[in-house]
This record gives structure tokens, C-alpha cells and sequence, in this order.
């Protein structure tokens, strides 16, 4: 699930400099930008098509009202679905982009910024009809050599089949390879929390999503003209598959600004520092 992050409004001014008021000074942008002056960022008051926005959810089936996916804290101790190295946090979703449901995604356009709504996804845009062929009997002596036992409610996996052992039929099992939500009507509970505007911002937020174990701070977006350089520190060199996540980051990027043509990804290594003498 991915981090959210506040996104910087521009700073409106006005015409009438004879009225004088008070306010904050807005902090400096850390970076992300070219040297040029970027032009306001256009507002958003609701979601259109291809915004990209942070989102609460909580999934459940309709019939049995079992909660399988949110990304709310209380709720998923609350339904036991709570793991450790999970990030119970808004999620980013550009909508059409397929990171929820296409169903659930449709449905966001026109919501605005504080606003909930509750979306039914009938089986043929969720998880797809009940499909009998993809019940199958196979021989316990075939699924021991995988390391299958072939108990009744074991998962089981044969390439990129998944599927649960549903009857022991003595010498063979019974396992059935379709979704566990085929045939269900899934509910999503939606609010919205945030319209991701600001051009760097969208481009930093696919970037979280991509490693979200990094902090922030760690590593930056810079873009200059027609082309976005991604610098990363040394510590990604240890994330597992990091090079398809930097396949990933550059195609998450070059998909949500049509007017990048290019992106770099470079890694930086520091020196370390000499260790300190001990001090009696």
C-alpha cells in the first residue's frame, strides 16, 4: 500500500497590494524541480478521469459481509487481518490505471476530497464467474512431490495455478484453482482523502509506491524540461529485484506525465565515516 504525502498547493496572490495581510511564510521547496519557474498547478475540486488520488477502503464480500482487504489499522485488527510488515495508510490510485478494480476506479470519478461511498463490483467485474473446469482431481502421490500434504483447506500451487484442497478422495484430492471471491459480489467502502496536483508530487508518490521502505528524504525527483532524473541512495542496492523495481519506477513515471520522454535513475554512494575514537 502506498504512503501519503500532503501535497503543496500554489500560492494564490491578489491584485489589490494595498490591502495588506498576514500570513505564513510557505517553506522552500526541498527540490524535484528545474531551475525554470513551473506555471500554477491546475485545481482539482473532484476526480476525473487519470487523477491520481490517496484513498481509504475497506473490501468485503456481500453475501458473507468478510472483510479480505482495507487499508485502515483498526480495522484490519479488528477483522484479523493485521500483519506486521504491512502499511496501514491512505492508498494511491491513478484512476484507470487498474491498481483497484477497474469497477472501483469508474466509480471514483466525480468524488470529492472528504467524500465516502460505498461501490458494489458484481462477479463478472470482480473476480470473475464460478468456472467448474477449474476444479480438478489430482493423485496425492503427484501433489507429494511439490511438498503438498493434500489436507482438506491446504493452498496449493502448480505453476501459476492457485487453488485449495476442498475434499480428501482417498488416493486423490479435490482442489479447486478458482478465485476464492469467483462468483462473489465484492463491496468496496471508499472515502477519499487526497487529489495528488502538483506535478513533482505525482511523480515522487509512484516513486513511494515502487519502495516504500525508503524515507523520504533519502532520495529525490528532479525534473528539467522533458527529462526526470530519479536519484536513489546505496541502500536500494539491497532491496530484493531492485532492478524491476527501477524498470517499474521509470514506467510508473513516463505513464503519469505525457510530456517526459526520458527518465534516469541513478544511485549514489557516499564514503563512509571513520569511526570515532573511543572516548574514556
Amino acid at each position: 500500500m502506498a504512503e501519503k504525502k500532503t501535497t503543496k498547493k500554489s500560492a494564490k496572490t491578489t491584485a489589490k497590494t494595498a490591502e495588506k495581510k498576514t500570513t505564513k511564510k510557505t517553506p522552500a521547496k526541498k527540490s524535484g524541480t528545474s531551475a525554470s519557474k513551473t506555471t500554477p498547478t491546475k485545481v482539482e475540486t473532484a476526480v476525473q478521469d487519470k487523477s491520481m488520488v490517496y484513498l481509504d477502503f475497506v473490501a468485503r464480500t456481500k453475501d458473507d459481509n468478510i472483510v479480505y482487504d482495507t487499508t485502515l489499522l483498526d480495522v484490519a485488527k479488528e477483522e484479523g487481518l493485521f500483519k506486521e510488515n504491512d502499511r496501514y495508510e491512505p492508498a494511491l490510485v491513478v484512476v484507470g490505471w487498474n491498481w483497484l478494480l477497474g469497477a472501483v476506479e469508474e466509480q471514483l470519478v466525480g468524488m470529492k476530497i472528504g467524500e465516502s461511498k460505498t461501490i458494489e463490483v458484481p462477479p463478472e467485474k470482480g473476480a470473475g464467474l464460478r468456472d467448474p473446469s477449474k476444479i480438478k482431481k489430482i493423485p496425492k502421490v503427484k501433489l507429494a512431490k511439490h511438498g503438498i500434504r493434500g489436507y482438506k483447506g491446504e493452498e496449493v500451487k502448480f505453476g501459476n495455478e492457485r487453488g485449495i484442497v476442498t475434499a480428501d478422495l482417498g488416493r486423490s484430492v479435490r482442489v479447486d484453482f478458482n478465485s476464492p471471491f469467483a462468483g462473489k459480489t465484492l463491496v468496496y467502502d471508499v472515502t477519499i482523502k487526497e487529489i495528488v496536483l502538483d506535478k513533482v508530487e505525482k511523480l515522487k508518490a509512484v516513486l513511494r509506491r515502487r519502495i516504500p521502505g525508503i524515507p523520504e528524504d533519502r532520495y529525490d525527483v528532479i525534473v528539467k524540461k522533458n527529462t526526470v532524473t530519479v536519484e536513489l541512495p546505496q541502500e536500494t542496492r539491497y532491496i530484493e529485484n531492485i532492478q524491476y523495481g527501477e524498470i517499474g519506477i521509470a514506467a510508473d513515471i513516463l505513464k503519469a506525465d505525457d510530456g517526459i520522454d526520458e527518465v534516469k535513475i541513478v544511485t549514489t554512494f557516499k564514503r563512509p565515516e571513520p569511526p570515532k575514537d573511543n572516548v574514556t
